[in-house]
């Protein structure tokens, strides 16, 4: 794999994961209402659920499901369940925020928090069939594929650790604090506005 490939590669990935969605918003949720450990455990969770796709793109079978009517819209329902359930969970979570509480219960939810959005949102199949397409070929070998997905996977998962880190610095910390229930409030509100919307879009 050459250099230029490498950042064509590269910079496509990094397109994709900084472009904001639901996504974005679970493991800000996660960072901010948990603590910083529980924000890189579903940035973790969420590069390995990229790095699957890549891998379905990769074999061709991305476009196996894509082409399977009740398949696709029983994903694309089933991502929107659990928006609207993320949503329901933040709005009615009203409790005291302890931040300097080290919490490491529930670890395992937040990684399959992080590994389910990405997993259950078919938008991602579609960026990655139209994306990986141009980098696809029959004379590709084995170490261009795993390329292909460990940067997927690695970069998507670097961008969302080095948010939770932004998100949960000195200064965002002061003002979650001060806001804290009204920003559950709006995040609880923009899951389940975001899951509406897709609901509908199905309908239509």
């Amino acid at each position: 794999m050459s250099t230029l490939i490498f950042l064509k590669i590269f910079s496509v990935c990094l397109l994709g994961a900084i472009s904001p969605g639901p996504s974005m918003v679970v493991v800000i949720n996660n960072a901010i209402f948990k603590n910083r450990y529980h924000g890189i455990l579903t940035s973790l969770g969420h590069g390995i659920g990229i790095g699957v796709y890549a891998l379905f793109a990769v074999l061709g079978i991305a476009l196996i499901i894509k082409t399977n009517v009740t398949l696709f819209n029983g994903m694309k329902f089933m991502s929107i369940v659990f928006l609207i359930y993320l949503g329901i969970k933040s709005i009615a979570g009203r409790k005291n925020l302890d931040f300097n509480k080290k919490d490491l219960n529930g670890v395992a939810t937040s990684f399959l928090q992080g590994l389910s959005i990405s997993l259950l949102n078919p938008k991602i199949f579609i960026w990655f069939l139209a994306i990986y397409s141009q980098f696809m070929s029959i004379d590709n070998d084995i170490i261009f594929n795993t390329c292909l997905i460990l940067t997927a996977s690695i970069v998507d998962a670097v961008w969302y650790i080095t948010l939770t880190f932004l998100v949960t610095s000195k200064g965002a910390l002061k003002f979650i604090k001060d806001k804290s229930f009204l920003l559950q409030q709006l995040i609880g509100g923009i899951f389940i506005l975001i899951g509406t919307v897709l609901l509908i879009q199905i309908y239509i």
